[in-house]
């Protein structure tokens, strides 16, 4: 199998004859007895499992779990424990470990719990490779002069050391993908590109995600956290929604980006960050500077690039490259190699205004290449909304958004080109059904 193993345990016996059960099956194994030599360990190489007791003669297991989860890519670590000792193994777990098992060992189980977390971490790699490589192969697709444009400022942009840049752009339309296009054309390509959706996080905690927090900080605070800003030392972070970050934090934010340090929350210890940071929205920053929702000296400080990527209307060349590099994807993924798109198709295609932008023409090639009975694709699989939805002519583009129109407007198009569907328009607006709702009724469009 070729995988390596830590096994922690400062009994002899047991690392011993667990050391011989795993190598007999094909790993490769390394021992730590102590809390001390298990983190040596750790720092010196890459183990795909850790094997962990708890109980440790110079401290607790759960330092060894924190120092092995902070590891990138993380060992699957499985607790080693008396029957006795089931509830703080069941804690662990809360906390990151993979499973556990009791001693005394049964052979069987130990090897099947082993392999089964092993399994799960291959395949969530194997996912993150895909997405990788779907990222990297979308970020190919530049056919259009608009976009071409963009992604040579884009480039000129990568060989600074750390400058940072503002992302602006309707939902779904890659500013994603140019931002991993930064970061891999960057001398930071080796070290971490960490994403972070400003809008997704819980308020309590925002601050400690960004920044980290040292355990105690507060309640249920049970562990260090590195936080996003240290995960992506070296690399690039991408903190995406920026409109959307709660405006007492902030001066925070531009503190850090300024001095280049920060402190965890509940720390008195200083960090200092060598990472390049890059800002995205879908939304117009000077509206938000003039409704309180963004800080100017923010917007200026991150700023210093400003990259807007076209929507799809206006780069209609990109189209049908796109729609086919999803179709050659999902295609082999659902076995269903030869499929290819009508003539009628790819005028359909062409003459849609996705509103939606690359996100809605990714799902619409994913259900069209699902459900098609035929190996070609036509148009009635794309079931694209009435012509009348898209309502501006080809060739007439239009602003959508509050990068032109306000987000009302936008989200009012989206809704009436999914057909009134909310599950659709959430889908193609990349948020949750929850947060389009919650803007529905915001904006007084909630029927």
């Amino acid at each position: 199998m070729g995988r390596s193993i830590l096994i922690v345990d400062d009994d002899a016996l047991v690392t011993r004859a667990l050391g011989d059960l795993l190598e007999a099956r094909g790993y490769s194994t390394h021992v730590g007895t102590s809390v001390a030599s298990a983190n040596q360990a750790l720092d010196a190489a890459d183990y795909d499992a850790v094997l962990l007791d708890l109980y440790l003669p110079d401290g607790d297991g759960m330092d060894v779990l924190r120092r092995a989860l902070d590891r990138a890519p993380a060992p699957q670590v499985l607790l080693m424990t008396a029957r006795a000792d089931v509830r703080g193994a069941v804690d662990a777990m809360r906390h990151g470990a993979a499973d556990y098992i009791e001693k005394p060992f049964d052979v069987a189980d130990l090897t099947m719990r082993l392999e089964r977390a092993l399994d799960s971490a291959a395949v969530r790699r194997k996912l993150a490779l895909y997405e990788e490589r779907d990222r990297r192969a979308s970020s190919a697709i530049v056919a259009s002069q608009p976009l071409r444009d963009v992604f040579a400022v884009a480039t000129r942009l990568a060989a600074t050391p750390s400058s940072s840049a503002l992302i602006l752009g309707e939902s779904g339309v890659g500013k994603e993908v140019l931002a991993a296009h930064v970061h891999e054309n960057s001398e930071r390509s080796r070290a971490p590109f960490v994403k972070v959706n400003l809008a997704a996080i819980p308020e309590s905690v925002v601050e400690a995600e960004l920044f980290g927090s040292v355990r105690g900080a507060f309640t249920d605070s049970k562990r260090d956290r590195a936080g996003h800003f240290a995960s992506a030392e070296g690399g690039t972070l991408l903190l995406d929604e920026l409109c959307e970050f709660k405006v007492e934090l902030q001066p925070k934010l531009l503190r850090v980006l300024e001095e280049r340090r920060f402190f965890p929350v509940g720390s008195d210890r200083e960090r200092r960050m060598n990472v390049r940071v890059l800002a995205a929205t879908n939304r117009d920053p000077q509206a938000a500077i003039a409704s309180g929702q963004l800080r100017q000296d923010l917007y200026y400080r991150l700023a210093t690039v400003t990259l807007r990527v076209p929507p799809l209307r206006e780069r209609r060349e990109d189209i049908v490259p796109l729609a086919e590099h999803f179709l050659v994807r999902f295609a082999a993924e659902f076995g269903r190699s030869r499929t290819t798109f009508s003539a009628d198709a790819r005028d359909a295609l062409t003459s849609y205004d996705w509103p939606g932008n690359a996100r809605e023409l990714r799902n619409v090639v994913e259900r069209a290449t699902m459900l098609a009975d035929s190996w070609v694709i036509g148009p009635v699989d794309l079931d694209l909304p009435p012509a009348a939805a898209s309502a501006t002519p080809q060739g007439a583009p239009r602003e959508l958004g509050s990068l032109g129109d306000s987000e009302r407007d936008h989200i009012e198009r989206v809704l009436v080109a999914m057909g009134g569907s909310r599950t659709r328009t959430a889908a193609a607006l990349g948020i949750s059904r929850s947060t389009l709702w919650d803007k529905l009724k915001r904006y007084g469009l909630a029927r």
